[in-house]
């Protein structure tokens, strides 16, 4: 069976908020940190620059799982966002052709307006985050920082205003398994799997199916996946077509 090491750490805080880049008039999260969002958290531990963390994170050289350990609360909290324009100028700066008198503007930009939007929170979240790095040199440092909590950067939670309590909870190494039905704990992709209605129970789960981004670029691309996610901090029974791994007696799949 292929093996390979891996560590565990636990991010939590009072809020969260990973936005959806769908919604306009509301500004609704997803419930999990999705892939990008974590592989900038690791740029943020290491000290990996921004434009670099897509290059250095890519889909061969980090794995990532993502386990909601408590059940997910939302609070919508009104937000002020204040547009800037062009410090009230209501001419055109550039030189005429003809004389210096200022030309002024047909369509003025609007300046220290303020618009209120709703935006929806998790509230007092924790994550259990499952990472493998390829290169044994930069997984060593991550291990030795989380153990010391020791980042170059202040870590938070989808927003600079969220920040993040990061906690090592252990190593070890995880093991593929072969495709067959498991009690899965994490977020996992939808063409990974197929989910076994007939073992589904009211108290335990509420799914949920998401387009959430999988990879982006440092110009802000992204490719997106669909994820089954039960919004209870319990595993999903599943019949898993690749992409199943066991760390000890958990059973996890990466996004």
């Amino acid at each position: 069976m292929e093996t390979f090491p891996i560590v565990v750490f636990r991010i939590s805080g009072k809020y969260a908020h990973f936005r959806r880049p769908y919604t306009n008039v509301s500004s609704l999260s997803y419930p999990f940190p999705p892939r990008p969002t974590i592989a900038g958290l690791l740029g943020a531990i290491l000290g990996i620059q921004k434009d670099k963390v897509a290059e250095v994170f890519d889909e061969k050289k980090l794995k990532v799982a993502v386990v909601i350990e408590k059940q997910l609360k939302t609070v919508t909290h009104v937000t002020n966002f204040r547009q800037d324009g062009i410090g009230g100028i209501d001419y055109s700066i550039k030189k005429p052709k003809k004389s210096w008198k200022p030309k002024e503007l047909k369509n003025v930009p609007k300046y220290n307006e303020a618009t209120q939007i709703p935006m929806e929170l998790l509230r007092n979240p924790s994550f259990l985050i499952y990472v493998h790095l390829d290169d044994n040199s930069m997984f060593s440092e991550l291990v030795s920082r989380l153990e010391t909590n020791r980042f170059v950067y202040t870590p938070c939670l989808g927003l600079s205003e969220f920040l993040a309590n990061l906690e090592y909870v252990d190593d070890g190494n995880a093991m593929k398994l072969e495709s067959g039905e498991y009690e899965v704990k994490s977020v996992i992709a939808k063409d990974d799997c197929l989910l076994l209605k007939d073992k589904l129970k009211a108290e335990k789960h509420q799914v949920q199916e998401l387009k959430a981004p999988h990879l982006g670029t440092a110009t802000r691309e992204f490719t997106y996946k669909k994820y089954l996610v039960n919004m209870m901090p319990e595993s999903l029974p599943v019949e898993m077509k690749i992409n199943a791994y066991r760390i000890e007696n958990t059973f996890i799949s990466f996004l």
